[in-house]
């Protein structure tokens, strides 16, 4: 009985602290479904199309959790891009880019050079498809390098397959 109280209480502590940690109680830079969500999708000749991100209430979440944690990966280490990366672009290409839209600027601690830079955040691109997957826009001035990351593209693949599966229906 004892055993079975202790180990309900560490179930709980444990969903506690996640709970804090998602819902924006830590500094650390985590999207979370608060934010506004939009699709960006920049043609080679310049033209910008947004969609926005909405989830029909019969959805099952999993997938846009996946997502979000996927690209608050990229977030978790950035790098001042070098002058190579940035003059790598010799054909224009489709560029498909999430942003995430904040109610009102949340204070982000994000590690930029190996140096902690806290920033009130208004709003964040992460680049999901393109020349350079894992840029990073912070309130649409910084632009940083983000973390490889292989999960990203098939987490934002799975999401937009759900968003345009529902539209089918």
């Amino acid at each position: 009985m004892l055993k079975r109280k202790i180990s309900i209480f560490g179930l709980s502590l444990g969903v506690l602290f996640t709970s804090l940690f998602l819902s924006g109680c830590s500094p650390k830079p985590f999207l979370t479904q608060e934010c506004t969500y939009l699709i960006l999708s920049v043609s080679p000749s310049g033209m910008t199309q947004s969609e926005l991100i909405e989830l029909p209430w019969n959805t099952n979440t999993a997938v846009l959790q996946k997502f979000l944690l996927e690209s608050s990966f990229v977030l978790s280490d950035l790098q001042t891009p070098s002058s190579v990366q940035s003059s790598s672009k010799a054909l224009p290409q489709k560029v498909t880019r999430i942003q995430a839209n904040f109610p009102k600027p949340k204070r982000m601690k994000f590690i930029v050079d190996k140096r902690p830079l806290t920033l009130d955040i208004q709003s964040i691109q992460i680049e999901v498809e393109g020349a350079n997957v894992g840029q990073v826009i912070l309130n649409q001035t910084i632009v940083l390098q983000g973390i490889d990351n292989p999960n990203l593209q098939p987490a934002f693949h799975a999401l937009y397959e759900v968003l345009h599966n529902n539209e089918a229906k």
